[in-house]
């Protein structure tokens, strides 16, 4: 079992349900959820977590739900949050709706910044903590930031996505560094994710190796969990789904045991999404 733990699914721009100003699609043609399940199914992806697009307005979860719904073995939602009174209102039943395994949050905004530097995320933190909702934070600039808040909730399931956005660049020591600081946190998860959006390598991503090897000595496998983004990777023809999952089915699995593996590829994402087989 295979669980990719983000994808991204979207229609065509259409008079019914419009995508918003400006909106630019990763790919040009729709993702839809049947084209995605081909992916899925040539690569031997069993099923994945869906992060809703910048298309439609607010990156409405709608279509990742209908989805979800068509296809209940295969996909669950990650909606974003946005912190206006009506998405604070909504947390008490946020993981009611059918499909929706956690919520997804952007701090590469700088009013959203502002926001926790004042302590206004604290209700998110605490409703995070109370009804059990896992939240996954994306930051470019690196997620040592959220420290404050991980120590002082300690049931607040955390995941920081795209390995902490590691590039190849001055700053992808320093976001290491930020990982390896939070895993003290027993609360704190990694995604493995868009990797090849990462580097400048082409498959098998070789310089990847020493970089996962640091991440699993100071995590486990039971805190990882593989995503590929892979409507990302296609959009800069960096490799294929195949060679995605690969950095942890083939390439990874040179240099851990097989049941660390197993935790990477399904078995980390299947616990904190409680998404049983």
């Amino acid at each position: 079992m295979i669980t990719d733990a983000q994808v991204h699914l979207w229609e065509a721009d259409r008079p019914d349900r419009p995508w918003a100003p400006k909106a630019e699609a990763h790919l040009p043609e729709p993702m839809t959820a049947e084209r995605m399940l081909g992916l899925m199914d040539e690569a031997g992806i069993d099923r994945a977590v869906i992060s809703p697009t910048s298309l439609l307005p607010e990156r409405s979860p709608v279509y990742a739900l209908e989805a979800a719904a068509k296809y209940p073995k295969r996909f669950r939602v990650m909606p974003w949050f946005y912190p206006t009174k009506a998405q604070f209102d909504l947390l008490p039943t946020w993981m009611d709706t059918p499909g929706v395994c956690s919520l997804r949050l952007s701090l590469n905004e700088d009013k959203h910044m502002q926001l926790l530097a004042d302590g206004g995320f604290e209700p998110l933190w605490v409703a995070c903590e109370r009804d059990r909702i896992p939240i996954a934070f994306f930051r470019r600039d690196g997620l040592g930031v959220v420290e404050d808040a991980v120590r002082k909730h300690p049931d607040m399931q955390v995941i920081i996505d795209h390995f902490n956005w590691a590039v190849p660049d001055g700053d992808r020591e320093r976001k290491m560094q930020e990982m390896e600081a939070l895993a003290k946190y027993p609360n704190v998860h990694i995604k493995v994710s868009s990797l090849p959006k990462l580097t400048q390598s082409p498959p098998p991503y070789a310089d990847f190796e020493p970089l996962i090897k640091r991440v699993h000595a100071a995590y486990g496998a039971k805190r990882l969990m593989w995503g590929s983004d892979q409507t990302q990777i296609m959009a800069i023809r960096n490799g294929s789904y195949r060679d995605n999952v690969g950095i942890i089915r083939v390439s990874a699995a040179k240099y851990l045991p097989a049941p660390d593996i197993e935790w990477m590829l399904h078995g980390t994402a299947a616990r904190v999404f409680n998404w049983p087989e």
